[in-house]
């Protein structure tokens, strides 16, 4: 009869240890599936959100350089009704760049918003000569030439600089694949 319950004893005993290991097994693999399904889930989240700042970047940028194009008409409009017609489509195509950066605010982080902030500065001197103008009247007009292409000069320095900001930006790693590679 000893024999009989050391053997119902290591049957038990064996089928415990059996089922433990493969309960410890299943959770191993239940774990490592979750946590592969995050991992996924993370990238695609993190790509999709990569797409976002890329297409506010690429507004951001046609804005700025077609608000440059319309500084650059006005640098070498003579004056009178070409430079009327120059001076009326600056402003659309400011307004036009301000939203752009208003898009750009909400999903570019902060490396992003300055270089971008000066695109949008590079213009106030011009835009300001616009507001105050009245008339055609040459020495406004030569001061506003001379802006516009001060204003020119420097948008065409600063989207340069925002284009290299966006390159890091973009092949830089994620905050979510950051943190998933500690």
């Amino acid at each position: 009869m000893d024999a009989g319950l050391a053997g119902l004893i290591g049957a038990l005993g064996g089928g415990f240890i059996g089922a433990a290991g493969a309960w410890g097994a299943a959770l191993i693999a239940f774990r490592g599936a979750r946590y592969q399904a995050d991992r996924q889930g993370n990238a695609t989240h993190e790509q999709w959100l990569r797409q976002l700042r890329r297409d506010a970047s690429l507004a951001f940028i046609s804005a700025a350089r077609t608000y440059s194009e319309k500084l650059r008409d006005c640098c070498g409009a003579p004056s009178g009704s070409v430079l009327d017609a120059a001076i009326e489509q600056v402003h659309p195509a400011w307004q036009r760049l301000r939203i752009a950066y208003e898009a750009l605010q909400l999903e570019a982080s902060d490396g992003l918003l300055q270089p971008a902030e000066a695109v949008l500065k590079s213009g106030t001197n011009t835009n300001v000569l616009i507001g105050m103008r009245t008339g055609t009247q040459g020495n406004d007009d030569q001061a506003l030439r001379i802006s516009s292409l001060e204003d020119w000069q420097r948008i065409e320095l600063n989207i340069a600089a925002f284009v290299a900001s966006c390159r890091k930006s973009l092949h830089e790693p994620a905050p979510l694949e950051q943190r998933n590679r500690r």
